[in-house]
């Protein structure tokens, strides 16, 4: 919980009158009914403790992504996986983030006394990683963050740079929330590149894919056994909650329903694109649920007078003012935005 901090994050809807919040990536098509029933059903196991092992969610976890039980580690949400890893790094050695990113890498690092350094990813490449960031010795950081597909860029890392990034050594953590949610999720072979590589930690979440934001359940997967018993020790015992437990086991047999929803998302942030370039507005090609654009118009206070909440990207290390992202909503939500942009910008 904060107290007398700002939030950094999209999503804070409970002190606005907001008829529609694109300011956080979630699945448009909301929480499956599967989902929904098994959180119904969960109740009457909440007078008990929770699992501490999480067996049976690691057990259907293991058999989704192709990974063995023992290389998996559930967690409160994907950001507790973040903090956990963060706090499992040796303090002697700075580590480095990719960034524009995810900002709650860099809170973690901190809280950790972690040293922190940034790679700077160019507008002029699109912000995508170039090979140049082999030019550098990825060694010498306890961990490299790198989130693909990035956020708040929704630019994907090349799966043959990733490996040859994983191939210096180097100790990886590679945050894959939003992968499910792009048109190509199994890209990167996430066992083969988890067996041939131990240094790589790979963190999923099912936030974002079943639109579980407020449930809280992620987990990371490695091969490096001591990396995860470091994690493990660094989260309390009952962190993972029956219901989160359920609710994952019930996401994990969706896997049609999210191949459909994803099908809705490229439609319609290939419509969404097009429409932000017709309106003059600089949009980056991304290749998830959302999408980066810059405009020369102030619009995040001005699409709140129309109750549309925006994510304002102005504290993002590596943008700055006039930069924005937006969820890819369904199709009302997203003619509801863009009309209300089409007012802001005449």
């Amino acid at each position: 919980m904060y107290i007398k901090q700002k939030n950094p994050h999209g999503g804070d809807i409970y002190f606005r009158d907001i008829v529609l919040d694109i300011s956080s990536n979630i699945n448009p098509a909301g929480m499956p009914e599967k989902v929904k029933q098994a959180i119904r059903e969960s109740a009457d196991d909440c007078e008990r403790y929770p699992d501490a092992y999480c067996r049976q969610l690691r057990k259907c976890i293991s058999a989704a992504e192709g990974v063995p039980e023992d290389c998996i580690i559930c967690g409160n949400g994907a950001a507790e996986m973040i903090y956990a890893y963060a706090c499992s790094l040796g303090r002697e050695r700075p580590a480095l983030i990719v960034s524009p990113t995810f900002s709650d890498y860099q809170e973690a690092l901190r809280a950790a006394d972690v040293e922190t350094k940034h790679y700077l990813l160019k507008e002029t490449d699109g912000f995508r990683l170039t090979e140049d960031i082999l030019e550098i010795d990825l060694c010498s950081y306890s961990a490299v963050f790198i989130c693909t597909p990035n956020n708040p860029t929704g630019i994907a890392v090349e799966p043959e740079l990733l490996r040859q990034m994983a191939a210096t050594g180097a100790r990886l953590f590679i945050d894959m929330c939003f992968l499910d949610l792009t048109d190509h999720p199994d890209r990167y072979g996430i066992p083969q590149l988890l067996e041939q590589y131990p240094g790589v930690t790979v963190l999923r979440a099912f936030t974002k894919s079943y639109a579980m934001a407020g449930v809280r359940l992620g987990y990371a997967m490695s091969t490096d056994s001591e990396m995860l018993e470091r994690m493990s020790s660094r989260t309390q015992c009952w962190n993972v909650s029956s219901i989160a437990q359920k609710a994952g086991i019930a996401a994990l047999g969706c896997a049609e329903w999210l191949k459909e929803s994803v099908r809705t998302i490229s439609s319609e942030r290939k419509r969404l694109t097009d429409s932000l370039k017709d309106l003059g507005v600089e949009v980056w090609p991304g290749e998830a649920n959302y999408l980066l654009f810059r405009s020369d118009t102030e619009l995040y206070d001005e699409m709140l007078k129309h109750r549309i909440l925006i994510r304002d990207c102005s504290n993002y290390r590596g943008l700055g003012k006039g930069y924005y992202r937006i969820a890819v909503r369904t199709e009302e939500e997203n003619d509801l935005f863009l009309n209300a942009l089409r007012e802001v910008l005449k």
